[in-house]
């Protein structure tokens, strides 16, 4: 009788098992396993590389992470809207450019700069947190209605555009 039971399970496993491989395969099957398989294959390409400076940028999108250097880790990063409104690429490194009518999402530790090549730089300060070096006036603070008008994402705490020389805030 045990002989018979195990007999009985060895084949139940078979059957089981055959099912999955003796379905019919028709031109609807293969293009749902297809399209499953291709967005399981398309994870959001990431980019690092390292600058003079040995700041390393982490790009994944129009996300931009910096790790800076040197710096006292305090735990506290903030995300920063970056829109080039000008005529011209704005390069962050040799290797990262903001290109017209485009923008950036930084993600900034609480002790790290951001200096563009249009001579903008983005820095904390010790004492009044985000300080903007500006010496052209090409930035603008973005708040408000200009918020949905430039889609700067809910997560970001500061939103800026980059605009021609002298029409900024």
């Amino acid at each position: 009788m045990k002989k018979y039971i195990q007999i009985f399970i060895l084949l139940l496993t078979l059957s089981a098992c055959d099912k999955k491989g003796t379905e019919k395969k028709t031109p609807e099957n293969i293009n749902k396993s297809s399209k499953k398989s291709e967005k399981q294959t398309k994870p959001e390409k990431e980019e690092r590389w390292t600058d003079k400076h040995g700041n390393i940028f982490i790009q994944k999108g129009k996300e931009v992470s910096i790790i800076p250097a040197k710096y006292e880790k305090t735990g506290k990063s903030y995300k920063m809207f970056v829109f080039n409104e000008t005529s011209n690429d704005i390069l962050v490194s040799e290797r990262l450019k903001i290109q017209p009518n485009e923008f950036k999402v930084f993600n900034i530790v609480d002790t790290d700069t951001l200096e563009l090549n249009n001579g903008v730089k983005f820095m904390f300060g010790e004492t009044y947190g985000l300080e903007i070096e500006d010496k052209k006036s090409q930035v603008s603070g973005l708040g408000g209605e200009f918020l949905e008008k430039y889609s700067v994402p809910d997560e970001a705490e500061w939103a800026f555009v980059i605009v021609p020389e002298g029409e900024g805030d």
